[in-house]
C-alpha cells in the first residue's frame, strides 16, 4: 500500500502546484488588465504627485505643463544628450486633462467658419490635429510636444537639426514619434496628420494603449460637444490606433 500511498501524495502535490501556477498566472493577467482605470485611460484624472511632476520652467514653454515623474525623468536623460549637440529641447504640451482637451475641442467645434458644416464633417476636420476629449495619447502623461506645433518648423534649420537629432537619438531613451507621415510608402498610419513635434514615451503609453483597447468602447466617449460622432469616424480604430510603433510592440 506504501507505492500507492506514495503516488496519491504525488499526484496531490502536482494538483496544486498546478492550482497554484494556474491562480498566479491569473492574478497577473488581471492586475494587467486592472493596472491602468477608466477614468485614468480617458484622462478624467488629476494630475498630482508623486505620480506626476512638473517640467522645470529651464525646459518648457510655460509654467504648469505635467508629465509622469518616469517619462520626466527619460526626457532629462534626452535633453542633456540633446545639450551635448548644443541642441535645445522646449516642452510646448504634457500632460492634457479630459477638461482640458474638452476646452480645445469644443474652442475649436463653435469657429464661425464651421457654421453650416455637418457635425461628421466638422468632426473629421477637427481631427487632422486634434483628439476628441477621452481619446487623447495627452491624456496619459506620457507624451509631449516639442519645439514648435508647425512642421514647417522642423523642415530646415534649427528646426530640421532638432528633428534629426530626435530621429537619431530619442529611441534610445523611449521615446518615439508616433503620428509619422501618411504619405510613406506601405505606412499603415491612419487618422490624425503628421506631427513632428509629438513624441511618445513608449515603454508606459505601449502597455496604457493595450489597456485603452481592452477596456474603452466608444460608449465611454462622450460629454462634449460632437461626440455622438465617435462611432462614424472610428474614433478609436482610426486615431487612437493610427500610430506608427517600431520596436516597443
Amino acid at each position: 500500500m506504501k507505492p500507492f500511498k506514495s503516488l496519491a501524495i504525488v499526484v496531490v502535490g502536482l494538483f496544486y502546484v498546478q492550482y497554484f501556477y494556474s491562480q498566479t498566472n491569473s492574478i497577473e493577467h488581471i492586475d494587467d488588465h486592472l493596472k491602468y482605470s477608466k477614468n485614468e485611460l480617458l484622462g478624467r484624472i488629476n494630475p498630482s504627485s508623486p505620480l506626476f511632476s512638473e517640467v522645470p520652467i529651464m525646459y518648457a514653454s510655460r509654467t504648469g505643463i505635467l508629465l509622469r515623474t518616469e517619462v520626466l525623468n527619460a526626457f532629462y536623460d534626452l535633453q542633456q544628450a540633446a545639450e551635448d549637440e548644443d541642441i535645445e529641447l522646449i516642452i510646448l504640451s504634457g500632460t492634457r486633462t479630459f477638461l482640458h482637451q474638452k476646452s480645445i475641442w469644443e474652442r475649436k467645434w463653435e469657429r464661425p467658419r464651421y457654421m453650416g458644416w455637418d457635425a461628421l464633417d466638422k468632426a473629421l476636420d477637427i481631427l487632422t490635429y486634434s483628439s476628441m476629449p477621452g481619446t487623447s495619447r495627452h491624456h496619459w502623461g506620457t507624451d509631449i510636444d516639442l519645439n514648435s506645433f508647425e512642421n514647417d518648423y522642423f523642415e530646415s534649420g534649427e528646426g530640421l537639426m532638432v528633428y534629426e537629432f530626435l530621429n537619431r537619438c530619442a529611441s534610445e531613451f523611449g521615446f518615439q514619434q508616433v503620428y509619422t507621415s501618411k504619405e510613406t510608402p506601405n505606412s499603415i498610419r491612419s487618422g490624425y496628420e503628421e506631427e513632428q513635434w509629438h513624441w511618445s514615451f513608449m515603454p508606459i503609453s505601449t502597455p496604457m494603449l493595450k489597456a485603452y483597447n481592452e477596456l474603452i468602447s466608444t460608449d465611454d466617449i462622450n460629454g462634449f460637444k460632437g461626440a455622438r460622432q465617435a462611432d462614424s469616424v472610428k474614433i478609436i480604430n482610426d486615431y487612437v490606433n493610427g500610430i506608427k510603433i517600431l520596436g516597443f510592440e
